[in-house]
């Protein structure tokens, strides 16, 4: 028979051994935790160099179909069309850098479980945008017209701004810009680079649409393109409708049990944030395969694979 005092060693060593294995798991997750937001880093890194400095391009790819195009006359200007592609995508892949350093910030903060998720939404926004304008599976018109129709949303949306903060603060804002003119609309008339777009878009019989935002060459969102760019594997829809859904508080009920708790215990562990914000997976994994097939050339593919595998490492086997 074992005695009192010896049961009482036991189950202190018993509970020891729980705490060890508890306090190793805790260690094991933090490193996994660190380790991914260490990815996230390197991969918006990629995606800064990618936005600011120019692509490499092979001989026959789209990316260099599109430098030999005529040039786009607006107004008393013009631009190359490769530029305005190039352009209108890089604002996208600047803004989904920008969000990937965020998203590693909330990782290792692992405070905000809403947060990350509304922020892996925004990623995988920024790169859908991105993917859209050089989709390598569409003529250079097609890519044309979609740039075009991005910027008139983006000039639009500078108006509206305008309007809101009223003309001094604008003004204001432009004036401390340091540069004299913006040939992308910065420091130009928003609306007369509009109505630029529009007439040469008309006068290229493309279809011009006024909608209550802004005038559309092609009809673009977020839904259809999930749904039709080629690169896809299916979690694009469940990034952006479901997943991420809880940006718009929908909220699962498994997910509202633990935003509740969460506000008790302080904490969103890294695991969750990855559950539920696949939108920062699948907005690069996208975007980085139709740059490879645009330009022709490979870019981030090391920074992404190691990505890739601590996104979906939550503790498992390797």
């Amino acid at each position: 028979m074992t005695g009192e005092g010896e049961a009482s060693k036991y189950d202190e060593a018993w509970a020891m051994e729980i705490i060890d294995r508890l306090n190793q798991g805790t260690q094991e997750a933090h490193a996994r935790r660190d380790a991914l937001a260490v990815a996230v880093d390197k991969i918006a890194y990629g995606f800064m160099q990618l936005g600011l400095k120019p692509w490499k391009m092979g001989r026959k790819s789209p990316a260099r179909e599109d430098m030999m195009a005529p040039d786009v006359l607006l107004g008393d200007r013009t631009e190359p069309a490769a530029a305005i592609l190039r352009y209108e995508s890089a604002v996208n892949i600047l803004s989904a850098a920008d969000q990937l350093r965020g998203f590693a910030v909330l990782l290792r903060a692992e405070a905000s479980l809403m947060g990350a998720v509304s922020v892996a939404r925004g990623i995988f926004e920024a790169c859908l945008w991105a993917t859209a304008v050089i989709d390598p599976t569409i003529t250079t018109d097609e890519r044309l017209q979609r740039g075009l129709t991005r910027r008139l949303a983006r000039l639009s949306a500078g108006i509206r701004l305008n309007d809101m903060l009223g003309d001094g603060v604008a003004e204001h804002v432009v004036e401390n810009d340091g540069h004299a003119d913006d040939k992308h609309g910065a420091n130009r008339d928003p609306a007369k680079d509009i109505d630029d777009i529009v007439i040469y878009a008309k006068g290229r019989g493309w279809p011009v649409k006024k909608r209550h935002r802004a005038y559309e060459i092609t009809p673009l969102s977020i839904d259809w393109l999930s749904e039709n760019l080629e690169r896809r594997i299916g979690i694009e829809t469940y990034a952006w409708t479901s997943g991420s859904s809880m940006a718009h508080g929908e909220h699962a009920a498994d997910t509202a049990s633990w935003v509740e708790l969460s506000q008790d215990l302080g904490t969103a562990p890294a695991w969750l944030i990855q559950l539920w914000s696949t939108g920062a997976w699948a907005g690069p994994r996208l975007f980085l395969a139709t740059l490879a097939n645009y330009t022709g050339k490979a870019s981030l593919g090391h920074e992404y694979q190691r990505f890739e595998e601590l996104f979906w490492n939550r503790g498992g086997r390797s």
